[in-house]
Order: C-alpha cells, then sequence, then structure tokens
C-alpha cells in the first residue's frame, strides 16, 4: 500500500518522539559503537558518528532506477519524509542518522572494507510448523551479548489468531559474510512496501525478492503465505539462497548458510579473510566459530525434520527452541558458552518462545533470561491469546501452576 508523504512524516515523527523518551536508546548506540570498535579494530580511527552521518547524506542523494524498479516511483519521497520526520520528533542528526543506517554501515562498509578480528556474535534460532495438532506453530529464540541496561518484559498477550492476509515474516535471524560485497544501489528500500499487491505466492515472491536482492538483509528469514507455505531466506549483501519447506516446516538459524550456492561462496570469502589476516585455514577462532554455527544449523534442521515425522506439538516445538541436549556450539540454546580462548564475550539465550499461533487454544510460552541462569532453566510465562479459556494442563511447569 502506498505511503504518502505526509504519512510517512507524521510516522517518522512519532518515532523520533518515542524515540527521544526512550532510556535505552542512546546506552543502545554506543554499546554498538564499542562493538564495532573491538570486532573491526582496523576501523577504529574512523569517527563513527561522522560516517554514519555522511550515509545518511549519500543514501538519500542516491540514485534510484525506476526502469529497474518501477514500484519505487513513489518511494523515494516517502523516505524522505519519514527521515525528516524522525528528526524533528527526535532533534538529533546523529542518532537519526543512527536509527536508518548503523546496521546498513555495519554489514555495507564494516564487514566488505574492515576484516573483524572476531566473528559477528548475533545467534538467534526461528521456526514454523505448518501442521500440527493444534494448528499452526512458532519458535523463535533472542540471542545476544548480556546487556547490563537490557530488560526483557513478557507480551502483555498472546498470538492475536487474525489470519495471515498477505506474505508474511515470522522469523529472522543474523547471518554476514566476511569480506562481503557492497551493492551499487544504496537508496534505502524496504522490498516488502514497495512490493505489488498482486504477488501472492511464495514462487513469486522469491523473484521479486531477487530483483531487490541489494535492498534487504544480510540475514536469513522465514516467509509463509496466507495458505500457511513456508520458504526460507539465506541472504548476504548482495546474494540470496532459497530453501522451500520441507513435510511443512522452515526453520533458520544464525550465521551460517546451508543452500548450496550461498554456503559456497561464504567459504570462499572465509578463506579470503583467514589470508588477509595471515591465518592457517583452520586452526584460528573464526573457522571454529563458523564450522559451529553450520553444526548447529544442520542440528536445528535435524530436531525440526524428527519433530515433524513424529507430530509436531507445542511442547516439542519448545524443547527444541530450548535443546541443550548436546555440547556447545551444536545446542540451540546458549547460556553463556564460549567457542574459543580468543573470544572475551559470549551469546546467551535471552528470550524464547514458542506459540501455537490460530485457533481455540493459541498461548505463547515464553522465556527470558533471569540472574546468571540459563533459560531453560527458568519456568515460562504462559500468556493466552485474547478470550481464550486456559486449560489447567497448560499451567504445567509455567509460572502459572499452582494458581
Amino acid at each position: 500500500m502506498k505511503i504518502k508523504r505526509d504519512e510517512a512524516y507524521a510516522r517518522g515523527k512519532a518515532a523520533g518522539m518515542a524515540a527521544k523518551t526512550d532510556p535505552i536508546w542512546l546506552k543502545m548506540a554506543e554499546s554498538v559503537m564499542e562493538w564495532a570498535r573491538m570486532s573491526y579494530p582496523a576501523s577504529r580511527h574512523l569517527d563513527y558518528k561522522s560516517e554514519v552521518m555522511k550515509l545518511e547524506t549519500e543514501r538519500l542523494a542516491a540514485d534510484l532506477d525506476f526502469t529497474r524498479f518501477p514500484e519505487c516511483r513513489w518511494w523515494r519521497d516517502a523516505v524522505i519524509a519519514e527521515h525528516r520526520g524522525f528528526l524533528d520528533g527526535c532533534g538529533d542528526e546523529w542518532m537519526t542518522a543512527h536509527h536508518f543506517n548503523w546496521y546498513w554501515f555495519v554489514s555495507r562498509r564494516l564487514n566488505t572494507r574492515y576484516v573483524g578480528v572476531e566473528a559477528p556474535r548475533g545467534k538467534c534460532t526461528a521456526v514454523w510448523f505448518r501442521d500440527s495438532n493444534e494448528g499452526p506453530l512458532q519458535g523463535n529464540n533472542l540471542d545476544d551479548i548480556r546487556r547490563p541496561f537490557q530488560k526483557f518484559e513478557p507480551p502483555s498477550e498472546g498470538p492475536s489468531g487474525k489470519p495471515f492476509k498477505k506474505i508474511t515474516s515470522i522469523g529472522g535471524v543474523s547471518a554476514a559474510v566476511l569480506c562481503d560485497e557492497e551493492p551499487e544501489n544504496i537508496f534505502p528500500v524496504d522490498p516488502i512496501a514497495v512490493m505489488p499487491e498482486d504477488i501472492k505466492t511464495l514462487p513469486d515472491f522469491v523473484k521479486f525478492l531477487q530483483r531487490y536482492v541489494e535492498f534487504f538483509g544480510p540475514g536469513n528469514l522465514i516467509w509463509v503465505d496466507p495458505e500457511m507455505n513456508s520458504v526460507a531466506i539465506e541472504k548476504s549483501n548482495c546474494r540470496m539462497g532459497v530453501r522451500w519447506e520441507k513435510n511443512g516446516v522452515s526453520a533458520v538459524t544464525a550465521c551460517a548458510y546451508l543452500t548450496p550456492e550461498m554456503n559456497a561462496f561464504k567459504k570462499e570469502r572465509d578463506l579470503l579473510s583467514y589470508k588477509m589476516r595471515g591465518w592457517d585455514e583452520k586452526d584460528n577462532p573464526d573457522y571454529v566459530f563458523w564450522d559451529g554455527c553450520e553444526r548447529r544449523y544442520h542440528r536445528l534442521l535435524a530436531l525440526t525434520d524428527e519433530l515433524a515425522r513424529s507430530g509436531p506439538t507445542l511442547e516439542g516445538l519448545a524443547n527444541i527452541m530450548l535443546d541443550h541436549a548436546v555440547a556447545f556450539p551444536e545446542r540451540i540454546c546458549l547460556a553463556g558458552e564460549n567457542d574459543y580462548p580468543f573470544y572475551e564475550v559470549a551469546n546467551w539465550t535471552l528470550t524464547s518462545s514458542s506459540s501455537v499461533l490460530f485457533g481455540p487454544t493459541r498461548r505463547t510460552l515464553w522465556w527470558r533470561i533471569e540472574d546468571d541462569m540459563a533459560i531453560y532453566e527458568t519456568k515460562p510465562f504462559l500468556i493466552p491469546g485474547k478470550g481464550v479459556r486456559v486449560l489447567e494442563e497448560w499451567k504445567k511447569g509455567t509460572r502459572s501452576e499452582g494458581s
């Protein structure tokens, strides 16, 4: 649906005003810059704030080929209006540039021009089951380093139960390639926002994404159509691989690609990055990290395939999302383990959710990290959808037990 300039401006201003009053906003911006200094030491001479503000100007002034991307004819004016609205709302040029460009700066500049000494720390997991005894199931883990100022509150209510009227993203995780390619097209475009409404099927959707391949990602994403069919997209800066669902299941985890062409491209670039740093092809911290991520991805697909064959249940999905039955790094759920003495930081699963999305039993089991406990050592919140009658058997093992 096309967005008018005044609507885009109002949306941007509201977001800017909300960010201005968010106490976490500035803390997170400083935190991610410190991460960049540690991860890309060759870039430490850069004034990140100046570089990102310069990108804001360059990207908004960049060309956009309407013969190649005709869907964007209305888009430029809306984007510029939204950025102007955000700036008016927050009153801070640096934070406006950071809000719209930091992720792009890391993936399209730091990760292409400065070889990192340690692999990206982000690791998450997303899972989709089309068929279960209660209907479609969705699982998501958020994994990252622990930041003392971050607090996690459970959702106020469970799944809405509203049907998908269009192709919908139900989960995404981080993935990247060191020494990646840089796109030729840099104007900010959200392919989903400009996608024609007549694209209804996943094959047509994938073709559309391939045409807009420079504008989104990197990362691994799961998309679902209104008929509950799914597809996983594995994405670098300028390339994408496609994994169609198997037995009604799609699953992705972070920092690895399993489609053959993406797997080969990543390993080619990995070797280049090792060579540039004078490292052995296998006896180095990045190889250990990347290899562990790939083995973890294979384990996730094996677990989801096994559950699909035995009969998906909410409990079965939750067991996958909280999996710690094997040693790190192959386990799905993380608890601060480290994969190489070189690294000073380690990831934790910060939140985990497993949900029945539709119907009279829709509900979410939601975990969060607390103190120094692994998330699988805590009890989940039971969060029913609006109007759903909670059954006593659902409460077992949750914080609602005995209530």
